[in-house]
């Protein structure tokens, strides 16, 4: 069974709820709300995609209707914009944070991890908008049940490796005839979806690894 971490294209969202950049107001409001989702992308004529309007872009414009006497505050000339416009290319935050569909979900995590953004737009080389990866797909990998997680253990590592799971934590036990070899099954075992930890020990026969 193969060992490298699932792609970007095997756990994204799609097909994509986007509008254009001249979507009036209330039909990104509609758009949300029908779909249960807190953004959409911004996409032009040609599929890529420009900008992201979310629920709190949106929600500038109720937050400011008693008035815009706080000149000073903190985003303010950001926040004013948004809550008088009245399309997407104007309430959108632009640019977006993209990935393409070949990456693998490790590399998204880690983006989603190092950037402020709760989803991922995932785009083909051109650029086309072809699925959003949110931080509620990748937590689904970790839904994958315990004896599912086993069976995927031991028919990556090594001959000789044993292996239990508990709440997605795998103990390896065994003996193989290489250090290289148990080595390589703790790093199998972390590669695999919905593993949270490793614990145990891999005995081996001959230390071939040099210290």
């Amino acid at each position: 069974m193969p060992t490298s971490y699932p792609t970007v294209r095997s756990v994204m969202t799609t097909p994509v709820i986007a509008v254009t950049p001249d979507a009036p107001f209330k039909e990104i409001a509609r758009a949300l709300a029908e779909h249960r989702i807190s953004a959409v992308p911004v996409i032009d004529a040609g599929g890529r995609v420009t900008g992201v309007v979310s629920e709190a872009d949106l929600i500038h414009k109720e937050e400011m209707r008693g008035g815009f006497d706080q000149v000073l505050a903190t985003g303010y000339q950001v926040r004013s914009r948004k809550a008088h416009a009245a399309t997407a290319d104007r309430l959108m935050t632009s640019p977006v944070v993209t990935i393409g569909p070949d990456a693998s979900v490790e590399d998204a995590a880690s983006k989603l991890g190092h950037t402020d953004v709760r989803r991922l737009f995932v785009v083909e080389g051109d650029g086309r908008l072809i699925g959003v990866l949110a931080r509620a797909d990748v937590l689904r990998l970790f839904l994958v049940s315990d004896d599912v997680i086993r069976d995927r253990v031991l028919a990556a590592v090594p001959a000789g490796v044993t292996a239990t799971v508990a709440e997605g934590v795998v103990q390896l036990g065994g003996c193989v005839p290489r250090r290289s070899q148990a080595l390589a099954a703790i790093r199998i075992a972390w590669a695999l979806p919905g593993v949270v930890g490793v614990t145990g020990a891999v005995q081996h026969e001959l230390d071939d690894v040099k210290a």
